[in-house]
C-alpha cells in the first residue's frame, strides 16, 4: 500500500467515531495517522490499530500523540551522501504498518536508508560491483541494498554473490 493513499481518506472506528486523515507521523519505525473528526478535533491512530483499508480506514482504538514523532512529508528534495540530487520524495510503500520503500524520482530506495530533515539524505549500503548470472546483470553497481534485494537475489540463486558484493 502507498502512503499517499491515506491522505484525506475517511476513517471510521469500530466504536462508531469517524473523521478523515490529515497527515502521517513517524516515530522510529512506527507510524501514526493524524485525523480530525467532523468538528475538526484532532485524534491520533496507531497504524498497528488499523484493521482494514478500503473505501475507508477501519481502526480499533485511539492513541496519545507520540512525543518524538515527526511529520512524514512528501515532496522534499533528496540527495545521496555525496550531494548528488536524486529527485523528490514522491511516496512511501507500507508493509505491516511500517515504511518499506521510498519512491524518489523514478527509483525505489529502502526506507531505512533515509535521513530526514529539511532535505532527505539517502544513506545506506550499496553494491560495490555488478551482480551477474549467465552474462546477465541482475543488480548494478551502486544500487542500494534492501531486504527485498537479498530476497530477489536468493530467488535467482545469487544470494552469496550479492552479499559478498555488498560488503
Amino acid at each position: 500500500m502507498k502512503l499517499c493513499d491515506f491522505y484525506g481518506k475517511r476513517i471510521l472506528s469500530t466504536a462508531g467515531n469517524e473523521g478523515y486523515v490529515l497527515g502521517v507521523l513517524a516515530e522510529g519505525d512506527c507510524l501514526f495517522l493524524v485525523c480530525a473528526d467532523g468538528d475538526e478535533r484532532e485524534f491520533v491512530v496507531d497504524m498497528q490499530c488499523v484493521l482494514s483499508v478500503k473505501e475507508c480506514i477501519i481502526f480499533n482504538g485511539f492513541t496519545a500523540r507520540p512525543k518524538n514523532a515527526v511529520p512524514v512529508r512528501l515532496g522534499r528534495p533528496c540527495f545521496d551522501i555525496n550531494g548528488i540530487y536524486l529527485g523528490n520524495l514522491t511516496d512511501y510503500t507500507l508493509a505491516g504498518g511500517k515504511l518499506k520503500t521510498a519512491k524518489i524520482g523514478k527509483k525505489n530506495y529502502p526506507a531505512g536508508a533515509l535521513v530526514s530533515g529539511d532535505v532527505i539524505i539517502v544513506n545506506g549500503p550499496r553494491l560495490n560491483a555488478n551482480v551477474t548470472k549467465n552474462g546477465k546483470t541482475l543488480f548494478k553497481k551502486g544500487e542500494f541494498i534492501s531486504q527485498d534485494t537479498f530476497e530477489r537475489a536468493a530467488a535467482a540463486g545469487e544470494y552469496v554473490q550479492t552479499k559478498l558484493k555488498s560488503i
